[in-house]
């Protein structure tokens, strides 16, 4: 962390204070083993190969959480004027989520599944993020250890902020506010909030756009949509020849397909709970490209024909700007009590997602998941050998397969893969893409695959080219 100006420490001791109590005392209050959870570790790392979640669970999404404004004292006097570095911004978002988890009634020892965005400035300071995160997760007060993603991108929307934090946990049995009677119930009731699912209950202040959290109910069916980028102005357009019009129209374009794509899933706007969009730098400035993108948001959610406010995480990644799109985005949705959605296995597969290079079709628009399913989340995995981008990407694959093996499940059984590929000039990237998504459909191919997201990033924890993740559905045989 290097050494602090006089000036700052009795800001960094104060807070840090603060925070330190919080954290330890909401680690204590409620300490338990979540029996919902079954977790495959390794003792060396920090976090988990993969997370399994009983059947009929309740989840907890969070939205994307950075820095606490309060976290301005530490740099007060600083030329950057910054919320802090990369470790102290990470102690401060992982205090708030933990007071967030208090708040519904859970732990950092019922969290399944981390996902981290550190702003590289130059480079991201991974470091800095697991040295923090280490402090909250695989400790003597807290030995339970989620599966984690760690990706570096290029900023958040405020040029301060150096790390972007998401949360999925899950309810134990008799805790949290779908339980009648309990603590939790009766605070989320005194709210009066206006919910448009039967299957959840929002969190966070009502003129936000967006929750701070979705607790979803027990037995809920679920759909994950694959990335959506914005169409082309031209259908068939030749190669290399990319036109998507402006940022609003972009925004425009995906706000309708992902109309469509709920549509075929039997879904609808009153349905999504949660949405993670990447913004990508071009000709407009970053705040700018935000503020677009919620004007459209704004017309589709939080408004008078739908007051539903999905829990979100926005960033900015290299994404595919060099083929001029702007931003991507991608959702999940949860099926109301009076849904006909059959699920005749644990996933069902819809619509199709183009490939990035070719537009063709590559894999699922979006992957509905049964509410009886076993779900599975896998950590994010790297290469363990050399070699070129297929052979990284196989040897990432491989990891993964062992990892959902271990739970009693396939490759069949994944609903949806995440592939975060390190930047490069265009030809590399576009290289890399290729390779990539070749693999994908001869490891998928056209039958039932996962819903897909890939997204360029500035770069990958150990420096290689490519990082998967993925989660799995598997209907348990009686």
């Amino acid at each position: 962390m290097g050494l602090l100006p006089q000036h700052r420490l009795g800001y960094v001791a104060g807070i840090f204070a603060l925070a330190a109590t919080a954290y330890v005392g909401l680690r204590y209050i409620g300490a338990h083993s979540n029996n919902r959870i079954t977790v495959h570790e390794q003792p060396e790392l920090p976090y988990a190969d993969a997370v399994e979640v009983q059947p009929g669970s309740e989840y907890f999404y969070t939205w994307g959480v950075t820095a606490s404004p309060r976290m301005k004292e530490i740099a007060r006097n600083s030329v950057e004027n910054r919320y802090g570095d990369t470790y102290e911004q990470t102690f401060s978002v992982l205090t708030q989520l933990t007071a967030d988890l208090a708040e519904v009634g859970l732990t950092l020892r019922d969290v399944v599944n981390v996902r981290a965005y550190i702003v590289a400035d130059p480079e991201p300071d991974f470091d800095g993020w697991n040295r923090a995160f280490e402090q909250f997760f695989g400790t003597v007060t807290n030995p339970h250890k989620p599966a984690r993603t760690t990706v570096g991108i290029s900023r958040l929307f405020h040029s301060d902020y150096r790390v972007e934090v998401e949360f999925i946990a899950v309810f134990p049995d008799g805790r949290g506010p779908h339980v009648v009677g309990s603590r939790q119930h009766e605070r989320y009731t005194r709210l009066s909030r206006t919910e448009t699912s039967d299957r959840w209950k929002s969190y966070g202040r009502p003129v936000w756009p967006m929750s701070t959290g979705k607790a979803t109910m027990a037995n809920t069916g679920t759909f994950f949509s694959s990335s959506v980028r914005p169409e082309s102005m031209i259908p068939n357009p030749p190669p290399g020849f990319f036109m998507y019009g402006t940022i609003a129209q972009q925004s425009a374009s995906l706000f309708k397909q992902m109309g469509q794509q709920l549509k075929a899933a039997g879904l609808s706007y009153s349905d999504v709970f949660f949405i993670r969009a990447c913004v990508y730098p071009g000709k407009d400035s970053i705040s700018k490209s935000f503020a677009t993108f919620n004007k459209e948001y704004n017309k589709y959610f939080n408004n008078a024909r739908n007051p539903n406010r999905p829990t979100r995480t926005v960033m900015s990644t290299p994404g595919f700007n060099y083929r001029k799109q702007s931003i991507s985005i991608e959702y999940y949705a949860a099926y109301p009590s009076d849904s006909d959605k059959e699920f005749p296995t644990a996933k069902v597969s819809s619509g199709t997602t183009s490939k990035v290079v070719d537009s063709k079709p590559i894999g699922a628009a979006g992957v509905s998941v049964a509410p009886d399913a076993k779900m599975v989340f896998l950590a994010g995995s790297i290469s363990s050998v050399e070699g070129d981008i297929k052979t990284q990407a196989a040897s990432a694959l491989e990891a993964l397969k062992a990892r959902v093996e271990s739970a009693g499940g396939s490759f069949a059984d994944l609903v949806h893969v995440r592939a975060y590929i390190a930047e490069g000039d265009q030809k590399t990237l576009d290289q890399r893409i290729a390779a990539w998504e070749a693999l994908f459909a001869e490891t998928f191919g056209t039958e039932n695959p996962p819903a897909l997201t890939t997204l360029p990033v500035v770069s990958i924890v150990g420096g290689g080219p490519i990082e998967i993740e993925a989660a799995a559905a598997i209907r348990i045989q009686e």
